[in-house]
């Protein structure tokens, strides 16, 4: 029984400090921790909001990167515009089609006989 009782007296003693603590302060600290969280979450949400804009820039970029190299691709493969000045003479058809045709392909049947 006296070892029951020296217990309780010894844990009577060891409560003391904590029955002691000031409520006023316990709210502060509750307080300072939720202006903590509270400045954590700002932080993250600015965090994702960069995270956004940084991927927002670097898709338009990508996208005026490509936008160039097909405009390159475009004008490298596009054929020399011909000055009239240089341009080739036009056909002179003669008179007769039929005769000039008749000719024509009286020299490639001539010719497709005529194998060495």
């Amino acid at each position: 029984m006296r070892a029951l009782f020296t217990a309780l007296i010894l844990a009577v003693i060891g409560a003391g400090p904590a029955l002691a603590q000031d409520a006023n302060l316990s709210a502060y600290y509750e307080a300072m921790w939720h202006e903590q969280q509270a400045a954590n979450r700002m932080a993250q949400q600015r965090s994702v909001a960069l995270e956004n804009q940084v991927g927002a820039l670097e898709a338009q970029m990508q996208t005026e990167t490509r936008l160039r190299d097909l405009e390159g691709r475009l004008v490298a493969s596009r054929l020399p515009a011909t000055d009239a000045t240089q341009a080739a003479p036009p056909a002179v058809l003669p008179a007769n089609i039929d005769a000039w045709m008749a000719e024509s392909n009286a020299r490639v049947r001539a010719a497709a006989t005529n194998r060495r």
